[in-house]
């Protein structure tokens, strides 16, 4: 679960609703009703397409019952995982998608890019999505002057 938050950058809510068949194997995308009743494909590494069942009609994370998780669960595994880690930050399902836009932005993909996989109308949203340490802010001042 942890994975498909990081990888994706998909939202709790979004991840919550996916069915196994909500997976294209041909088209190698994974169909999700976003934010505002947005659709949107989100594309999945190779170890992630191997979760998946092409012939499962189930969510891909439930319950014992078969019912999705929560994004209340969710938050809750997240936060039993950061205390036995013995992480002293807050750290929510959206950290993972502001991580995976940060990724993305130091492996020097296009903010537009960026921008589609993360189903944002606005650039001016995903930009505010990355975070860059000051190292990184001091190079690229650094190339003004050289």
């Amino acid at each position: 679960m942890l994975d498909f938050l990081f990888y994706t950058g998909m939202r709790a809510s979004e991840l919550v609703s996916i069915k196994h068949r909500d997976y294209n194997f041909q088209q190698k995308t994974l169909t999700v009703l976003g934010k505002g009743n947005k659709v949107r494909y989100v594309l999945l590494p190779p170890f992630l397409i191997e979760k998946l069942s092409k012939n499962s009609q189930n969510y891909l994370f439930s319950c014992e019952d078969g019912q999705p998780l929560s994004v209340r669960t969710i938050n809750y595994i997240i936060q039993e995982r950061v205390r036995k880690a013995l992480i002293n930050k807050r750290i929510t399902p959206h950290s993972f998608r502001r991580s995976f836009a940060t990724l993305l932005n130091k492996r020097k993909c296009n903010l537009t890019t960026i921008q589609k996989l993360l189903g944002h109308s606005n650039l001016s949203t995903t930009a505010a999505y990355i975070h860059n340490s000051y190292e990184e802010i001091y190079q690229d001042y650094k190339k003004i002057w050289s």
